[in-house]
């Protein structure tokens, strides 16, 4: 079924509106839960009422998928490339009382674009500097990165140790 946009017969691919969806969500560090906000449904019912919005749960599937998918390239530019990487990290808990840690890199290329991507998303068992490190310090062995250039961590009580047992690990 085709739609006039702009005087222009256009083709509705569903498909192709949901990776879109999926991509803005990544880009712009929507919550998962954002497709299923009253706000967001209305727009879409009235800018592409054909579109079925996906569920939270499809919505989180499709992201780790395309995070898989970019993982195995962004492991092959680390091997080609081995860049001096900068880390940060962002901490909290959620409602249902569980501990979480997002591992973002920052490195610059050989053409010398800076990048950010997520390393690791993953529960912790606590906020802890030393439990922080040990996770930090498991992220940068399994994506073979021992390069690294700085540690901003968001927990301010845990910034000292975090650093102190990170430099352990890493020989610094």
């Amino acid at each position: 079924m085709g739609q006039i946009n702009g005087g222009v017969l256009c083709k509705f691919d569903q498909e192709l509106v949901r990776r879109a969806l999926v991509e803005m969500v990544i880009t712009e560090e929507l919550p998962f839960s954002f497709v299923e906000k009253r706000g967001f449904k209305k727009f879409m019912s009235i800018a592409q009422p054909l579109f079925n919005v996906p569920s939270c749960r499809t919505i989180t599937r499709d992201c780790f998928q395309v995070y898989n998918k970019d993982r195995l390239k962004l492991m092959k530019i680390f091997r080609e490339v081995k860049p001096k990487i900068c880390l940060t990290t962002d901490t909290w808990t959620s409602l249902q009382r569980i501990n979480y840690m997002c591992l973002i890199g920052h490195f610059i290329d050989r053409d010398w674009v800076l990048h950010k991507r997520i390393l690791n998303f993953c529960p912790i068992s606590s906020h802890k500097g030393d439990e922080m490190a040990k996770v930090i310090g498991n992220c940068l062995l399994e994506w073979k990165l021992d390069k690294v250039f700085t540690v901003t961590v968001d927990t301010a009580s845990s910034n000292d140790v975090t650093v102190k047992e990170l430099s352990k690990q890493l020989d610094m």
